[in-house]
């Protein structure tokens, strides 16, 4: 068997979050490895946190722990000859990648080059100076093709690396790769599902229950411009100015100290709240009205699977790999036409067996997603580890 270098750096804090995405991705692949069985190596970062947890797991297992504080050592590690395979849940620094040791990557989207900017995009930012630039890049076609030319650069470099084969968390993703680098073979992309925990315990049963006193309608990671969050706002801004959304409340996490907050007509009936713990999220997702997720670009996208796992319905972006992901079960609109999303909004509060045939459709779309991910698990870690 070939012996296989599991980059464990992907499940530590980066510049941006102690815990994120791409990490916990990492880190689910790694249990599903030991649990199977698999001999492997980790290579860490001890200048970088890691979870308690998931170090008790490495330590329990009785894998070898490589440490590399830097890129430079991990090449060299890799370039002795030691391993056969290297594996990597976020290989997008290494671009640059030379060695023999063949290369395993997870590309969980394209959105340095699906998503280059946004004309909102400034009002993210704290800085009114970052807001001044924002808003002239994103009124320049040049400066916008050029960053794009320099993100196309990089992943073409990391999706050319030789003796390589990639792994994608959906079929969007996949002929994303195809259409912007046609040179590459589609036998050397596979396509699995990002796997997913929902936020459903053993005892629970929305149905039959009423929700929290006031309704709210839930949006998460509302700092963050791919996630849409102004638009969305100001669409329940104008709702709101209109009295169609009487007794109605919108919730949204990750936004303490949101930028745009002083744009809000109806602070009153906005919440905005800090990242909350995952029981916190759990809580909201399970009593929330209906969950909005007008993300500008996905390459997979959790969250509206982890609502419809709770029983509350959703409403959705079109974009990208969203409806792959959510099928029948959701209703959709243009993520840039603030009026699609009203539209959609007033057909969840007006049409009660609409809400609720979503609510089944989405139970069902979660045990399709849930059976796949079962199936496809072990064909994922067998391609992974029994690579030659």
């Amino acid at each position: 068997m070939p012996k296989l270098l599991f980059d464990g750096t992907a499940m530590q804090s980066d510049q941006r979050a102690t815990f994120h995405g791409g990490g916990e991705y990492a880190k689910f692949i790694l249990r599903a490895a030991i649990l199977r069985g698999y001999v492997f190596d980790v290579a860490l970062n001890p200048n970088l946190f890691l979870d308690p947890e998931t170090m008790a797991v490495i330590d329990n297992s009785g894998k070898k722990i490589v440490h590399v504080r830097t890129k430079a050592e991990l090449y060299s590690v890799l370039d002795s000859g030691t391993y056969d395979i290297f594996y990597s849940a976020l290989p997008y620094k290494y671009y640059d990648y030379s060695s023999k040791a063949r290369f395993i990557g997870v590309i969980h989207g394209l959105r340095p080059l699906e998503i280059v900017w946004d004309k909102y995009k400034h009002k993210y930012y704290a800085s009114s100076l970052k807001r001044i630039v924002g808003w002239c890049i994103a009124r320049s076609s040049i400066i916008k093709n050029e960053l794009r030319r320099r993100q196309w650069k990089k992943l073409a470099q990391l999706i050319n690396i030789h003796n390589s084969m990639f792994i994608t968390v959906s079929n969007h993703t996949k002929y994303a790769i195809l259409n912007f680098f046609p040179e590459i073979q589609a036998r050397r992309i596979h396509v699995f599902y990002s796997p997913f925990d929902t936020m459903q315990k053993d005892n629970d049963n929305k149905e039959g229950t009423t929700c929290a006193v006031t309704p709210f309608f839930l949006l998460v990671s509302g700092n963050r411009f791919e996630k849409n969050t102004y638009r969305a706002i100001k669409a329940f801004d104008k709702l709101l100015d209109n009295n169609l959304l009487s007794g109605f409340e919108v919730v949204v996490t990750g936004a303490e100290n949101l930028p745009f907050a002083d744009e809000i007509k109806h602070k009153d009936r906005f919440k905005l709240l800090p990242y909350v713990t995952t029981e916190r999220l759990r809580e909201l997702y399970s009593n929330a009205f209906c969950f909005v997720y007008p993300s500008l670009n996905e390459g997979f996208g959790y969250p509206p699977i982890l609502a419809m796992s709770v029983n509350t319905p959703v409403i959705a972006s079109s974009a990208t790999s969203i409806p792959e992901v959510c099928g029948n079960a959701a209703l959709y609109f243009s993520p840039e036409n603030m009026d699609d999303l009203c539209n959609r909004i007033l057909h969840i509060v007006d049409d009660e067996e609409k809400r609720t045939e979503l609510i089944a459709l989405g139970k069902e779309r979660v045990r399709i997603l849930q059976k796949k991910q079962s199936s496809d698990i072990s064909k994922y870690i067998g391609l992974i580890f029994d690579t030659h």
